[in-house]
This record gives C-alpha cells, structure tokens and sequence, in this order.
C-alpha cells in the first residue's frame, strides 16, 4: 500500500511538473498575430483616445476599454524619419532627418529592417506592407517586397490624392523627378497599373486590403500587416457621402471629422474580422501617429504642430491592444517614455526572434540600433528609465524622462479642446537673434527664434507638458551636459557608392522604366 501510495505521489509530481511547463511555455509564447498601424498627420486631441468627443469610437474603446494607452509616447516631428525609424530600430537623428525621396538611400540595403528580422522567427512570419511607405527606394533591391515583406500594396512618396492613385496634380510629389510621372502606387514588384482603378477613397481602400489578408491568412503561421493609412494626412478629402459624420456635429472641422471617422471605422472593422477569425486572443497591435497634427489636427493641450520640436510635434497619441495584452493591462495607461524606434526590438522579441540586434558597419564605425525592448517594462518585470537620453530630432533632447532642451525652434502655437490656437507672447517669448539677444520679431507663426544654442529652451515636461516656463536661465550645469550630449548625434545614412550600385544600371528617367508611375531609379542589369 505504501509503495503504491508513493507511486501515486510521483505520477501526481510529474503531471503537475509537466503543467507547469506547459502553463510556463504558454504564457512565455508570443502573439501569433502582430498589427502595426500609422495614422498620418494625426493630432494628440482628434481621436477618443484623448478627446471623448472626437468621432472615433472604436479608437476610444480599443484604447479606454481594451488597450495600454501609452502618455508619452514619441517620434519624428514628420513622417519618413519616424517610419524608417520604426522598421529599423534606429533613432531619426542617426538614420537621417531627411524626408526620403522615392530614389534615396535612406532605409539602407545594409540594415535589417523587421520585417526580414521576422522571417527568422521560429516559424517564419508571413509579413504584409498595406499603405503609405515614404522610406526611400533608390533600388527596386529597396522595394518592401523584397525586404522581407510577402505582399505590398501603397505608395512610395510622401503625399497623393485619395483617389486612383494620383499624385497632386499636376506635380510629381518626388523631387527632382519628371513631372509626367503622375501616379505613385506599387504592388509587389510593379508598378499597380492593376489595382489603381479601384481605390475610390484610398482609407476604404486600404481596410479591404487588409480584411483581404486577415481573411486569408493560414492561421497555422504567424502574421505581421503593417497598416499605414494615408489619412489625415493633407490633400483634406471628404469622404464619400454617405460616411460622413451628422451635420449637426459640433467637432471643429466636418471634412477632417469625416476623414477621422472612416479610418476610426477601418480599424474597427480590422480588429473586429480579426475577432470573428478568432486571432484576436493571441494578437497584439501598436496603434499610433507618425508625428504631431497640423492643419485642422489637434494637439490640445501640448505646445506646437507637425514639423516643429515641441511636444505637439513629436508627442502624440499611443496605444497598445489585442488580446495579447495582459489583462491587468488593459483600461490603464502609462507616463514611461517609450520611442517609436523601441517598437523593432519589442516586436522582434514578442516574435521570438532568437537575435534583435542589428549592428552594421557604416562609414568604419559599428552602428547598432537604438531602440529597447520595451515589453519587461510595459508589463512591470522592468522599473525605471529605459532612455537615459532621448533625441526626438537633432535639435531637442529629453533626458531622464523629465527634462527637455531645445537649441532651436521658432514661435508657435499652444490649442484649445475646439481647435483655436493661442500664440505665444512676443514679451514671455521675446524673437532671438544669432547671440541670443532679444530683438523685434513679427508676431506671425514662425516669424522668429525663440530658443537657439545662445539662449536655449529648457523644460519640466513631467511638471509642464505643455512647455510654457522655461527653466534654462537657473540649470546652467544641466543646460551644457545635455547640449554636449545633443551634439554627439549625427546621421550616418548615406547615398549608394559605386560598388553598392556595381550590380544595377540607374537613370533619372524613371519614366523610362515604370512609365507614368513613381518608382525607383535603379533596376538589376540584365
């Protein structure tokens, strides 16, 4: 009896050892489905996620009620260099602040963007480029087809109307190209000479497409869809008729509210397809903008607009959700500093990518990337500051999460909850010149200097957000340790040498290879 009874001991032992493992395995599994969505131009006030009266409920449920939304969430102050940051783990400041022309090398062949990072998870994911790209492809060696991703569909420039796949007629939107190339809009390998005639209204458009690939996908493989909406990104369209918001609406601007709303409800109908195929329990998405709003955008209550380096440029709205998020999670939010560039070791190893390290030689120097895995702190097996020092662009710097220097910026402007700006004062905010020295200065948006290396801006973003009292003139000691580190920033991005290009034959013509369609300037030799 006693030896049956410490048998019956050791099978209940290792049953209950190997649940553990089980339970261990599963809990240390990552998600199998991964959603990486932009929108375009999007202030930090225009959607529910910080504004309950913005007409994007889904966004407000996805952020208030299912997801981690994230306060200080930040990026570029415009849209390429926050994109390529994203796909490479590297800081702006460091790739290149320069918005990509469709023929330059500013992702470079050399990096190992994450979308080849995850074809070496364990099994490969099956990777999906839907939208804007705006990353540079000075070779079809560059196009997102051939960096890893099985499927592309979206344009290469910076901006196009919403219909057809137009550029902004009747200019080419890539400089320095011919002007006869009227279209931008590249699926997989060519030119989307066959799909141009269908996207009526580019956001309608793009939703499908993605519904397309959710409804299709063999669940038995991980999934990356990369969704970048060309919303609200300016030209301002309204959307068909019978999809805009009722006339009695009080929000600030009808046609942006219109345009908000359809991208509100592509993504609703995104995660909820993702539900009814039963992938939303192991998914995880990462919803955000690529810079500050401009325009009818929003960036209440933050200091300045998109392509300026106060919080309104580069601080935007930022959530995680999915079924993947732990529970305890959701409905909360979090103040930790978090980097668009810190996405790309985060998803790599939420893949289990065995090696998120990219660290290539450019210009004889070792260039890793930037970025930190953000998931041991979102989740609280980590506690402090990930990012001792932050450079948001070249000319501003957040150290230890609390303070910010900027050694250049020009007037601008704070919000209010219905869109009005308020000006900053010409006497609280005196026009600079070279020295440092107050001068006359218009009063107009932009009109002067009013923070320069002579006489920076110093801020408490924890204690002020919204950047109104500068602290340099009592912080002399903190002002020169983060000026020195600002300056040891410096891009390494660089054009193609010979040698890189020995393999493919370029013009300036690319209307001689794709017709009347962007596209790169260099192709394989035959």
């Amino acid at each position: 009896l006693i030896d049956k009874m410490f048998k019956m001991a050791d099978s209940t032992l290792v049953v209950a050892c190997w649940l553990a493992i089980l339970v261990s395995s599963a809990s240390a599994a990552g998600p199998s489905t991964i959603v990486t969505i932009l929108i375009d131009d999007l202030g930090s006030y225009d959607t529910q996620v910080n504004n309950p009266a913005a007409p994007t409920p889904n966004l407000g449920k996805l952020s208030h009620e299912e997801g981690l939304r994230l306060e200080r969430f930040y990026v570029f102050k415009y849209c390429s260099p926050t994109r390529r940051s994203l796909l490479s783990g590297r800081f702006p400041v460091h790739i290149s602040e320069n918005q990509a022309d469709v023929c330059s090398n500013l992702l470079p062949l050399t990096m190992e963007i994450l979308s080849e990072k995850l074809k070496k998870a364990n099994p490969p994911f099956m990777n999906h480029f839907v939208g804007k790209g705006h990353l540079g492809y000075q070779t079809t060696a560059h196009l997102p087809i051939n960096r890893g991703f099985d499927s592309h569909v979206g344009y290469l420039c910076g901006q196009e109307d919403y219909s057809y796949g137009n550029n902004l007629s009747p200019q080419h939107d890539c400089p320095g190209k011919p002007a006869r190339c009227y279209k931008d809009m590249w699926h997989d390998d060519k030119p989307g000479t066959d799909i141009v005639s269908e996207i009526f209204y580019s956001t309608n458009w793009y939703t499908q497409q993605a519904m397309s690939i959710i409804n299709n996908h063999n669940k038995s493989v991980p999934l990356w869809l990369h969704l970048p909406y060309q919303a609200v990104h300016g030209p301002y369209t309204d959307s068909p008729a019978w999809e805009r918001i009722p006339s009695s609406s009080t929000f600030w601007d009808h046609t942006f509210g219109d345009m908000l709303s359809v991208v509100d409800e592509g993504i609703g109908n995104v995660t909820n397809l993702l539900k009814s195929n039963g992938m939303w329990t192991d998914a995880i998405l990462f919803i955000t903008s690529d810079n500050g709003g401009i325009g009818p955008g929003n960036n209440y209550p933050l200091r300045g607009m998109k392509a300026t380096p106060w919080e309104g440029g580069t601080r935007v709205m930022g959530f995680i959700t999915g079924g993947f998020l732990p529970s305890n999670l959701r409905g909360t939010s979090t103040n930790h500093v978090i980097h668009v560039a810190d996405w790309y070791p985060t998803i790599c190893n939420l893949a289990g990518v065995e090696d998120c390290t990219n660290t290539v030689v450019i210009a004889n120097k070792s260039r890793p990337i930037d970025g930190i895995d953000q998931w041991p702190y979102i989740t609280g097996q980590k506690t402090g500051v990930a990012h001792e020092f932050l450079p948001t662009v070249s000319v501003a710097l957040i150290y230890q999460e609390r303070y910010k220097i900027i050694t250049s910026a020009q007037s601008t402007i704070w919000y209010t909850e219905n869109c009005t700006h308020i000006p900053d004062s010409r006497t609280e905010w005196p026009c600079l010149n070279d020295d440092g020295e107050a001068i006359q200065g218009t009063p107009t948006l932009g009109g002067c200097t009013i923070c320069n290396e002579k006489k920076p801006c110093l801020f408490d973003v924890i204690a002020d957000p919204d950047e109104r009292v500068n602290l340099a003139s009592t912080n002399a000691t903190l002002v020169k340790m983060m000026m020195d580190q600002l300056a040891t920033y410096k891009p390494y991005a660089y054009p193609m040498t010979p040698a890189e290009l020995a393999n493919f034959t370029c013009t300036q013509n690319i209307s001689s290879l794709w017709g009347n369609f962007s596209g790169p300037c260099c192709v394989p030799k035959s």
